[in-house]
């Protein structure tokens, strides 16, 4: 049986993706911020993906990008590839010759996110020594990317807001506003317009930063990109887990790959694959036989082990919590889940749906 070598990536469908997957990677990535997620960061040479869904949100942001001056909000579960999205945006604008700078709402203290924003000057508070510029300024002329936007404070949203509509800011302390060129785009990964239903988010703001709005879609939406990432991973982590050349991925470990439930998106299945290569310890080809302890049940989402059992489904409802969490991670319907569940009860067998 034929095996997919470091890229993970089927023959002749996918051929000129996979000699892409050795160009270097987008200039983006060589800025990677210091939080850390590289995964993402090498998610952006988005030229290899295949799926519509991610087709259709790249061609949006190509449309977004063409004018540098506009907010924009990203709008997307948790490590759906938000900071990358940014950072790639930032690198095809006029303003990438100019710094990109990075901030998570929900990180900052609340106390000091206005002086951390917008900068102090010395003596505007006990410890504020002397006069710090904030990421607006450190960001002049480039693009500042507030991810989380909404974990900030009434306080801080309503500054934003002023930068926002009037290009300037007024460091904390000070009397004295001060001029920004700043391409600002924020991300969520919460529903905002709950947020300003509850009044926790000012409606003028969501205004604002709403006009220029793209989903970005989760993993499952997209899962002709998975052995493309798949891919990735493997040379990501190969030399970490003492592999001297990339290894090999079983098309059968890649099949319950590309059907697994992915609920934390490309930071799940970038932790999976490391697990599977330090599991394989060195062999060259992982295959469905490293998928233990935790990772067990990628073994039942393969064609052998895709029928249809109540300890399946089960398994399926204490992985995911819910009913239609089990019925994505199974690939069926909600009514096949209870369909199956019903006639599983004592004295039920001959009920359907």
């Amino acid at each position: 049986m034929r095996v997919y070598s470091g890229g993970a990536v089927r023959p002749s469908s996918t051929r000129e993706a996979a000699q892409r997957h050795f160009r270097p990677i987008l200039a983006a990535v060589r800025q990677t911020s210091s939080d850390g997620d590289v995964f993402e960061a090498l998610a952006s040479n988005f030229s290899r993906f295949r799926s519509a869904s991610f087709a259709r949100t790249l061609q949006q942001l190509r449309r977004f990008n063409r004018d540098d001056s506009t907010t924009l909000l990203l709008e997307g579960e948790s490590g759906t590839g938000k900071t990358s999205i940014a950072r790639w945006l930032h690198a095809n604008s006029a303003r990438s010759r100019y710094p990109f700078q990075h901030a998570v709402l929900s990180a900052m203290d609340d106390a000091l996110a206005a002086s951390d924003l917008f900068g102090h000057v010395s003596g505007a508070y006990t410890d504020a020594k002397s006069a710090r510029a904030g990421l607006f300024t450190a960001a002049h002329g480039g693009t500042l990317f507030l991810d989380e936007i909404g974990k900030a404070s009434l306080n801080v949203q309503q500054k934003l807001l002023h930068a926002i509509e009037y290009g300037e800011l007024r460091p904390v302390g000070s009397d004295r506003n001060v001029r920004i060129d700043v391409r600002l785009i924020v991300a969520t990964n919460v529903p905002l317009e709950e947020k300003v239903a509850d009044g926790s988010f000012l409606p003028d703001l969501y205004a604002r930063i709403s006009a220029f709005r793209t989903r970005l879609p989760p993993l499952r939406e997209r899962r002709a990109d998975i052995p493309v990432l798949v891919g990735t991973a493997l040379r990501r982590h190969a030399e970490a887990c003492g592999y001297s050349v990339t290894p090999a991925v079983h098309p059968e470990l890649l099949e319950a790959l590309e059907r697994a439930p992915w609920m934390y998106n490309l930071r799940e299945l970038d932790s999976t694959v490391h697990r599977l290569m330090l599991e394989a310890d060195g062999e060259s080809v992982v295959s469905i036989e490293h998928c233990r302890a935790e990772l067990r049940y990628l073994r039942e989402l393969t064609a052998k082990g895709c029928e249809l059992t109540l300890e399946r489904i089960s398994d399926a409802i204490e992985r995911t919590g819910s009913v239609s969490g089990a019925a994505r991670m199974l690939g069926v319907a909600r009514t096949t889940v209870h369909r199956h569940q019903r006639r599983g009860l004592p004295g039920k067998g001959s009920q359907s749906a």
